[in-house]
């Protein structure tokens, strides 16, 4: 007979562990597979194996902070690491992700990406300089992606400043014929309705809030599989409208929700999540950090 058959093979093997071993996986970020992310992930394989031309396609994704926009391109990112050729010597990088200066700030955005691809930065260096050895070295890497993160910070600039940023953006992908995925709130399309030639070239993916219905439901009882509690859990429906009003049908308030409850189950030797660990508001309020 399986021990622990309420939960997926690798929980089963964790629920195993003692207490302290448990609650330190719980802890740690972990990749939770739900529709919406692996529809995300589907469209940037996608982008990644297009045929290079002159105007390649690119992606905007938008959601809220927290509806776990960067846990999917960190994914992404894991499933396709640099790798080195031996028979030609030379460093593959297939995703290069680059965090969004703050502010539509060339130089420095340009030394961000320096940075992402662990190239030293060159001493003095004038935007003409830094402009063409991130050139060079990313057409040395080949990257079939470029990933700018946080890309609604670009409205911290003058219109005119932003207008130059997404020029730069736009050069970048047609110099090196690759496909660019920003990722952002919702104020992503706006940063971006500044040069509109760029924007036709965006398809838009968004990340809603979580609401009623059988996508929520899947993810709940996925996680539900993953939390190395040794008893199975009860979540009614009802208890599942206390999770989604709680977090406003965050990803990140709904996992911190689940995690912290399932660590206090494992301190408390309860070993599952019942209705009435959800029934407190500022239990609730006090798991996600949030004034009682």
């Amino acid at each position: 007979m399986t021990e622990f058959p309420h939960l997926y093979p690798a929980a089963r093997q964790l629920a195993a562990l003692s207490a302290e071993e448990r609650i330190h996986r719980i802890r740690a970020d972990r990749w939770i597979s739900y529709p919406r992310a692996e529809a995300a992930l589907v469209k940037l394989e996608t982008l990644m194996s297009f045929p290079e031309r002159a105007r390649m396609p690119n992606l905007l994704i938008v959601g809220e902070s927290g509806m776990g926009k960067t846990m999917i391109i960190e994914k992404f990112t894991r499933d396709h690491p640099a790798n080195f050729d031996e028979t030609t010597g030379r460093l593959y990088m297939p995703v290069v992700v680059v965090q969004m200066v703050s502010g539509p700030d060339e130089s420095r955005f340009y030394r961000r990406i320096l940075a992402a691809i662990g190239a030293p930065e060159p001493p003095r260096a004038t935007l003409a300089v830094l402009e063409s050895l991130a050139l060079r070295l990313l057409s040395e890497l080949r990257p079939g992606l470029l990933v700018i993160d946080e890309i609604h910070s670009l409205q911290a600039g003058t219109i005119r400043e932003q207008a130059r940023f997404l020029n730069l953006l736009r050069f970048l992908g047609n110099e090196l014929r690759v496909s660019l995925v920003c990722v952002g709130t919702a104020q992503a399309r706006n940063a971006l309705r500044t040069d509109d030639q760029l924007l036709r070239r965006f398809e838009a993916f968004a990340l809603p809030p979580w609401r009623e219905g059988e996508d929520v439901t899947g993810l709940i009882s996925t996680l539900q599989r993953t939390l190395p509690l040794r008893r199975e859990s009860q979540i009614d429906e009802k208890t599942l409208t206390r999770i989604l009003s709680v977090t406003g049908g965050i990803t990140s308030g709904i996992f911190s929700v689940m995690s912290q409850l399932a660590i206090a189950a494992i301190e408390s030797g309860e070993e599952r999540l019942m209705p009435g660990d959800f029934s407190s508001t500022g239990k609730l309020q006090m798991v996600l950090g949030e004034p009682v």
